[in-house]
């Protein structure tokens, strides 16, 4: 392991040197070669000498030829590897020697070890003094030492991957000069030489055999180094095969989650390591390695194989499910690979309806991290990437089979009477489906917790679109799973939204205001989805207010008949309004990512109304079970006063005599909701 000092201080031109001599004993060999065949091979072989010994002579002078070409082979190879070797160090110490000057930037000081403290001679960023100052400086060392350490981690890795790669070029493996001879065979690339060394160990994996500690951390090591670099990938996932790959996975998950042990972690990191680079040799999906790799998958994926996992269920898993399973441990999968294997395992479930179902459930903290169904799983990688996910739902040919003719009963229950299985949901249901059409819709990754709102494409806009049509027309029907998501897809979309349910003038509605109806009032059947709507949307009236500088009170009015409309989506969703909704009232997270960052008047004026919305529902809670002539818009009060506070804000003077924006925004609301009743189909009450 290469220390500190050692890295910055080596003489790496010593390696171009080095490659330059090797290249010139390639040509030194090509001279002798030519020689032999010309002074020795040439003359021996004539027609002259025939009978055994002519026979023996030739075996024997055609292996020297053939050393002398193969030594060229591997002195070229050599050289290879130590310019990239080279380029490698360079690289590292560029980084290390970045790292360092940037530390000594920041106030600290790096001895000739690589040991970081701070430097008691530098200036200080603040005047602050006291143990608060100290407690800072020491946690700042601490930072720039790890990133120390890590640029000398990686410089190992990498030191380690050519001794490696030094090692396996010199070995012959072929029999013309009984393994003792130059390699013929020899490659130039240190990748390929460390992905073979990979497979090793791995290919003990898919037979059933335990890594030692060794082979684990070399594994890590490798994955560590090379998880990026597609040489790497590609070799190391030919030497495995598809058939290969699956099998690992499915010892990798074994050892994990159901053996367990001490060396679990260490095996989760390979499992991660070898998603990773599963990602990066997929990336182009245009070359014939990625074309043969598909094809090879596609038989493999839908095989079975015996695992301890589904073994305790007397079940084998899908190939596509071991594949999936490890792909959701990776990260930076091309859109082409996604889609392309997604409509794979489509085929696969059309050609043989029920494929994925296994016997138990598969979800949940204990049992969640198999991928039982494969295509919500890939749907669910989708979502990491809003425009891939947006690619892929866009087309109506997708969207029409997960929301209609996919059947998503994808695990076999036990019946009451034991007298066989039942296909049934999983728990899980539809949850990849419902990340991707969120993502799709909105442009932002549902997992992502730094996620904020951005601006829609053409595409989001057209998803949303798509999903309230298909939607829709599912009556009660509706997937309970995907009522979370399309509530946050339509506070995300909150402006169109609010625009759309205030309009009268049904032909000039941004949305089909009958569809849009249908997904609010299924959305609006789970507490938490309907905390979501009522409160995000709050957000898109106040700005409307604000953003109304005219003497016009329609924005005014527009926020009662968007109050109007959601209360009628509600009273349709949960039955008469004298009976409580839910058993408490909803909840909203005000710093949910998918509605716009407005200004701090805004804000305040959201955070003001979406409070009284609360005391509204409160108050739903306490009184409506008693209260006989409780009427649906009196239980927005609050709200609705709420609404007209922040609209007196922007129009100061507006209420005269002949005008109360009270009573017109109440009158508003009972219009919201008359008109909503009429788009839904309902006759009015």
């Amino acid at each position: 392991m290469p220390t500190y000092h050692e890295i910055m201080t080596t003489d790496l031109s010593a390696l171009t040197t080095a490659a330059d001599r090797w290249d010139g004993m390639a040509g030194e060999f090509e001279e002798q070669e030519t020689a032999y065949r010309q002074r020795v091979h040439g003359i021996c072989m004539g027609d002259s000498w025939r009978g055994l010994s002519a026979e023996a002579a030739d075996a024997r002078f055609n292996a020297t030829l053939t050393e002398f070409q193969y030594a060229q082979t591997e002195a070229k190879a050599v050289a290879s590897l130590l310019r990239d070797a080279h380029t490698q160090f360079t690289e590292v110490r560029g980084r290390l020697e970045a790292a360092h000057r940037e530390a000594v930037a920041a106030g600290m000081r790096v001895s000739d070890q690589g040991e970081v403290t701070p430097d008691p001679h530098a200036h200080p960023d603040t005047e602050e003094d006291g143990p608060h100052r100290g407690h800072r400086t020491a946690a700042s060392a601490r930072s720039w030492q790890d990133r120390i350490d890590k640029a000398v981690r990686d410089a190992t890795d990498a030191d380690t991957g050519v001794r490696t790669a030094l090692a396996a070029v010199v070995i012959d493996s072929d029999a013309v000069a009984g393994g003792r001879g130059f390699n013929g065979k020899a490659q130039g690339d240190i990748e390929k030489y460390e992905a073979e060394a990979a497979a090793g160990p791995l290919e003990k994996l898919t037979r059933g055999g335990h890594l030692t500690t060794a082979e684990l951390a070399e594994l890590e090591r490798a994955f560590r180094d090379n998880g990026d670099d597609e040489s790497f990938a590609r070799t190391l996932l030919d030497d495995l095969g598809a058939t290969g790959t699956i099998r690992a996975a499915n010892q990798l998950n074994d050892l994990i989650h159901v053996r367990g042990g001490r060396d679990a972690g260490a095996y989760a990191t390979v499992e991660t390591g070898l998603a990773d680079t599963l990602a990066t040799a997929t990336r182009d999906t245009g070359s014939p390695w990625y074309r043969h790799w598909r094809a090879t998958m596609r038989h493999a994926g839908v095989q079975r194989w015996a695992t301890d996992a589904q073994g305790t269920h007397l079940d084998k898993a899908v190939g596509y499910q071991s594949l999936v399973t490890l792909m959701r441990k990776g990260h930076g999968y091309g859109r082409g690979v996604l889609e392309d294997l997604t409509d794979d395992m489509v085929a696969a479930e059309r050609s043989d309806p029920g494929i994925w179902r296994l016997k138990g459930a598969y979800a949940g903290r204990h049992d969640g991290w198999f991928a039982n169904d494969p295509v919500d799983g890939m749907l669910g990688l989708m979502s990491r990437d809003p425009a891939t996910a947006a690619h892929y739902l866009g087309s109506d040919t997708h969207m029409s089979y997960l929301m209609k003719d996919r059947d998503w009963k994808v695990i076999l229950q036990e019946r009451s009477s034991g007298s066989g299985y039942s296909p049934r949901l999983d728990t899980d249901d539809r949850a990849g489906f419902g990340a991707a059409l969120q993502a799709a819709a909105t442009g932002i990754d549902p997992a992502d917790r730094h996620a904020h709102y951005v601006p829609h494409t053409k595409q989001n806009d057209a998803v949303l679109k798509s999903a309230l049509s298909h939607l829709s027309g599912q009556g009660d029907d509706f997937p309970p799973s995907l009522r979370g998501p399309m509530a946050s897809i339509l506070v995300n979309h909150g402006s169109t939204v609010h625009a759309a349910m205030s309009e009268i003038d049904i032909s000039r509605s941004p949305l089909e205001q009958d569809q849009l109806f249908e997904v609010v009032k299924q959305a609006s059947k789970d507490k938490d989805a309907y905390g979501t709507l009522n409160g995000g949307l709050n957000q898109a009236m106040v700005a409307a207010l604000h953003d109304d500088h005219s003497k016009s009170t329609e924005s005014l009015t527009r926020a009662g008949r968007t109050v109007g409309f959601l209360e009628e989506a509600r009273i349709q969703a949960q039955g008469d309004p004298q009976t409580a909704a839910f058993e408490s009232k909803p909840l909203f997270d005000k710093a949910i990512s998918y509605i716009p960052v407005a200004s701090g008047e805004i804000q305040e004026g959201f955070d003001l109304v979406t409070e009284k919305w609360l005391e509204d529902e409160q108050e739903r809670l306490d009184k409506k079970q008693s209260d006989e002539n409780f009427k649906a818009y009196a239980g927005r009060n609050h709200q609705l006063m709420a609404l007209v506070d922040e609209w007196s804000k922007t129009h100061p003077g507006n209420g005269t005599a002949y005008f109360d924006p009270q009573t017109e925004i109440t009158r508003s609301a009972s219009d919201g909701i008359a008109h909503a009743t009429g788009v839904s189909g309902e006759r009015a009450k």
